[in-house]
């Protein structure tokens, strides 16, 4: 496939083999010693697409350079009619490198295969005997095949002669071939069958490419002005590891001239192949007859085909039921078409099923979803008939048109709970097909914004609502818009306009409490502390005449005020009443609840506590779907690893959420998981990645970007860069309606600032009335850095004891180091104290500090404990989540889901969880589980092997 670049860009066959180096090396091993002249065979099997070709190309040249003769036999649909065409082009190609008496019997050899027909087949094989094994006494030769099943039978036959000879050097047939092919000539298989038994053959299956791969891929197709980063999960999904697929959605991105845009939620509707370009690639993915063609094209329109569709995808096809049925069987078997669930199959390629769909003509296309909407309404009603049809009726719909409207609105609603991002899209169509004027369209809008903000995306959450806002009367409904749409904007780091909001509605709703309690949170965030706790009075009094669902919403609003404050006197209360009203709503109420009190335990150190909810929500999660309040949860995940000291856990979960966090303008979370970022870097002593990361934007909420300066300057800091550290702690303490736990952790890090310069008394000074605040009025980390700073400054060591207390029984894991470190370097029981602080430190990977650890204890002669890397029997936090999730019969995707990682990660903490376990599978990790010699996240107890 040729595609022709513009402006200096890669054309798509020029992307260089990328991400097979590991597969390249196979192959040449496998080819074996040029010098050994047994015949032998390498055979590179996989689907279409997936690198065979380049691979196979690759392996040639690097042949040629080491000294051997590669004919290169290409065979495609022509070739395969001619008998030995393929090869006679090959040897034709080659000539001018031969000699006088090699090219005589080359041509000797090419009027045998010319004149085929009228040569008996002991002639042929004689005549390329005799060149072959002249060829071979002067060096190794390889018989390159790209698509041996698409060789001619002749072909075939006279290579599994040839491979029987032996000559001074190897003859090799080196070939590839897909994993699925039905139609391989009836010679093909019969040679292979016979290598394998004669162990003569090497197959090599090509696996699908590295995520790090594919996004070489991307940059290079998109170019250097792209914007690789907001296409590339987009590109991901596409391509599913193929690189011909990652190739052809780059091309499709860079031919939009969007390459350069963020892609945006929405953006795999936006590829378009160019027209010649989908045939091609049709041509080339797709070996199919003309009947499984047109039922191809049918499926890719419809979606999804069980047993009970395919008399619906002939009537499109036109084609009989036996042809059908004998197309689709064709499909299956190719792999075209793959089992997706027990509804049934589909186009196994999200690219190839939007290229057959693209196959479509419009007019085709639109009469097709007419009559699949109308053949599927006359079965009986249900929620997966009814999504079925407005599928269908979505793309022929008119403006004013009922049924449509109907259809779509109830699609949506049937979707939002459990899938809110598709209900947004159900919820678009069926607004844009309503009449301008039409009185449904403020409450459609309503719900518009509410799935928007299920699914995580506060920003368009907030525009939607506003427009409804502006068209919907006063009424209870409206009251309940303005709590949604103030929650979106406190997501997106609007609080300003969220307390105006509030401000302008209070005359109007103050007799709703869930509002009251909204209030409440927003007062509290924006520093008028007396409103907002005299609003919380009201609303705790009425709680008990609200619903279970109602009382959800208002102690979570209630939560998220306390949270603000970090008040951990206040907030057990309050996460056990919503643990209360939890037992008694409906699942998606109940994850709503547990991911407030994830969030909120997490936030405040609360580690033990977090891990369970956390772990509760995730059960839940299975009930009701992986998408519900996920920003939440992941951010709870990411903060809670960071204290336990499952650093790469955080880090992984921050590579997969933050580019979407910040495409949909969730700037809270986006601030709590950029300053979780900036702290584990730092502290891993990741210079480069930790500057990187330090260097990104201010998230643009008020509270997250104070913390995240809190992280940046713990980086200068730490980096030695005192000066940096200062001058960002001043300037952000200087910021009006701060918290007192912001302000004190400023505090804290500006005075370890002032220890590291020298100036402890000032230090001292700095923390010293923070020193009066009681553990239960700030969060478990803020109390223990105060302490820590006041007592490094002072030499108070009943201070660093105290802050050495709640560090151990929150697992702190940091702070249980960085505290012994300041034990030890006060000489209070130095040796136990280093000594610990350094193997915590070693665990960790916290490389900065473990340096300073055993610096203390050489400066005292002390012996250094001995910290060499070992693997760890304990579990960590992440790996008992995972744990219990396989216990519960999670499959990997669904685990992903979970823990917020992808299936690789996942796959690669299995591993490790089987070697620290002893387990062998999951079978018998579950087994562990169930018969207590496992402990799984969220029981009481140690963790990990008992």
């Amino acid at each position: 496939m040729t595609t022709q670049p513009r402006g200096g860009l890669v054309a798509g066959d020029d992307v260089p083999l990328t991400g097979r180096a590991e597969d390249l090396k196979t192959v040449e091993e496998r080819v074996g010693d040029p010098a050994d002249p047994a015949g032998r065979a390498v055979l590179i099997v996989g689907e279409a697409g997936i690198g065979k070709s380049r691979l196979l190309a690759s392996a040639g040249a690097a042949m040629r350079e080491r000294g051997w003769t590669v004919f290169d036999i290409q065979a495609d649909e022509l070739d395969h009619m001619v008998p030995y065409a393929g090869l006679r082009h090959a040897i034709v190609k080659g000539l001018p490198a031969m000699d006088d008496d090699l090219a005589s019997s080359a041509r000797d050899l090419l009027t045998a295969l010319d004149v085929a027909a009228a040569h008996s087949t002991a002639s042929v094989r004689a005549t390329a005997s005799r060149f072959f094994t002249a060829l071979t006494a002067e060096r190794p030769v390889a018989l390159a095949f790209d698509e041996l099943a698409q060789s001619d039978v002749d072909t075939v036959v006279l290579v599994g002669h040839l491979l029987r000879l032996r000559g001074g050097h190897a003859l090799v047939l080196l070939g590839n071939m897909r994993d699925r092919e039905p139609g391989t000539p009836s010679a093909v298989t019969p040679l292979l069958e016979r290598l394998r038994g004669e162990k003569r053959i090497s197959e090599i299956a090509l696996g699908r490419l590295s995520d790090d791969a594919i996004e070489r891929i991307a940059a290079t197709v998109l170019g250097p002005a792209a914007d690789t980063a907001a296409w590339i999960d987009t590109i991901h999904r596409l391509s599913a590891g193929n690189p011909l697929f990652a190739i052809e959605a780059s091309l499709s991105v860079r031919e939009s001239g969007a390459a350069g845009e963020a892609a945006g939620l929405g953006a795999a509707e936006g590829i378009e192949f160019t027209e010649d370009r989908r045939r091609a690639f049709v041509r080339r993915v797709l070996r199919i007859d003309p009947p499984a063609a047109a039922l191809s094209r049918a499926v890719a329109l419809l979606g999804v085909v069980g047993h009970a569709r395919v008399g619906l995808a002939a009537m499109l096809a036109g084609l009989t039921h036996e042809q059908a049925d004998t197309a689709f069987d064709s499909l299956v078997s190719r792999g075209v078409l793959r089992l997706r669930d027990r509804n049934g199959y589909s186009v196994s390629h999200e690219l190839v099923r939007e290229a057959l769909y693209q196959e479509i003509g419009p007019a085709q296309r639109w009469r097709w979803h007419r009559t699949a909407a109308e053949q599927l309404a006359a079965l009986p009603s249900s929620p997966a008939v009814d999504l079925e049809i407005a599928h269908h009726i979505q793309h022929v719909a008119e403006v004013g048109d009922e049924r449509a409207i109907a259809t779509l609105t109830r699609a949506a609603e049937r979707a939002c709970d459990a899938a809110p991002g598709s209900s947004v899209g159900w919820y678009r169509k069926a607004i844009g097909v309503l009449p301008d004027e039409d009185a449904r369209r403020p409450a459609l809008l309503a719900r518009l914004s509410r799935a928007y903000l299920l699914a995580g995306r506060p920003d368009e959450a907030v525009g939607a609502g506003l427009r409804a806002l502006a068209l919907m009367p006063e009424g209870v409904a409206r009251t309940r818009l303005v709590t949604q749409v103030v929650d979106g904007m406190v997501l997106a780091g609007e609080m300003h306009d969220a307390v105006g909001l509030i401000d302008d509605e209070l005359p109007r709703s103050a007799s709703s409490l869930t509002f009251l309690a909204k209030a409440a949170h927003i007062h509290m965030g924006v520093g008028r502390a007396g409103e907002a706790l005299d609003r919380a009075r009201e609303v705790e009094a009425g709680l008990p005449s609200l619903s279970p669902q109602e009382r959800i919403v208002a102690i979570g609003h209630l939560m998220r005020m306390r949270f603000v404050q970090r008040r951990v006197d206040e907030l057990p209360r309050l996460c056990a009443m919503m643990e209360r009203a939890a037992d008694e709503a409906p699942a998606p109420f109940e994850l709503a609840a547990l991911a407030v009190v994830s969030y909120a335990h997490a936030g405040t150190g609360e580690t033990r506590l977090a891990s369970a909810a956390i772990a509760r929500a995730q059960q839940v999660q299975a009930t009701v779907g992986w998408t519900l309040y996920n920003n939440d949860l992941a951010t709870a995940q990411v903060q809670n690893a960071d204290h336990l000291g499952d650093w790469s856990a955080a880090l992984s979960i921050i590579d997969a959420t933050a580019h979407d966090l910040e495409l949909t303008g969730s700037r809270m979370h986006l601030g709590v998981m950029r300053t979780a970022e900036i702290e584990i870097l730092a502290n891993r002593g990741d210079w480069a990645a930790a500057r990187r990361a330090a260097e990104k934007p201010l998230s643009g909420d008020a509270h997250c970007d104070a913390i995240q300066v809190w992280a940046r300057a713990g980086f200068h800091l730490l980096s030695g860069d005192l000066e940096a550290a200062r001058s960002d702690l001043k300037l952000q303490l200087e910021r009006p309606t701060m918290p007192r736990w912001v302000r004190a952790l400023l505090l804290s890090r500006l005075a370890d600032t002032e220890i590291a310069a020298g100036r402890s008394r000032l230090a001292a000074e700095l923390v010293a009335d923070l020193l009066d605040e009681g553990r239960d009025v700030v969060d478990h980390p803020t109390y223990v850095a105060v302490r820590l700073a006041h007592g490094r400054a002072t030499g108070d060591v009943a201070e660093l004891l105290e802050a050495m207390r709640v560090a151990d029984a929150h697992a702190l894991a940091l702070h249980r180091g960085s505290v012994r470190l300041a034990l030890g370097m006060l000489d209070h029981e130095a040796a136990e104290h280093l000594t610990e602080a350094a193997r915590i430190f070693q665990t960790l990977g916290a490389a900065p500090w473990k340096q300073r650890a055993v610096a203390e204890l050489r400066r005292r002669g002390m012996p250094l404990p001995r910290l060499r890397t070992r693997p760890s029997r304990l579990l960590t936090e992440t790996e008992e989540q995972i744990v219990r999730l396989v216990q519960q019969r999670f499959t990997n995707r669904e685990i992903a889901s979970a823990v917020f990682l992808s299936v690789k990660t996942v796959e690669a903490y299995l591993s490790r969880i089987y070697t620290k376990t002893g387990c062998g599978n999951r079978v018998e990790l579950a087994r562990a589980v169930e018969s207590g010699h496992l402990r799984p996240a969220g029981e009481a107890g140690p963790p990990g092997p008992r």
